[in-house]
């Protein structure tokens, strides 16, 4: 084999390798915007658990002030009505 059998070849290899990157190329944009939509999805997910676990703890934290409040009233006193 001479230089110019073996420069051919690698030429064709690697026309090859680019012609099979085009072919996939679609099915690889669209695996990339797959991911791309499943990131948001997940970060909508995380800003609905942010948004819930706050609403949990203001209302839990509204719960034990009204909790302290009715601990702390004097128990023997009536009220006048």
């Amino acid at each position: 084999m001479d230089q110019a059998t073996i420069v051919s070849y690698a030429l064709g290899y690697i026309a090859v390798a680019i012609a099979v990157f085009l072919m996939f190329l679609p099915a690889l944009a669209i695996l990339g915007l797959l991911l791309l939509g499943a990131g948001a999805v997940q970060v909508i997910v995380l800003l609905i658990n942010v948004t819930a676990v706050g609403l949990y703890k203001a209302v839990l934290g509204l719960y034990h002030h009204l909790l302290d409040r009715w601990h702390n009233r004097q128990a023997g006193r009536l009220a006048a009505h």
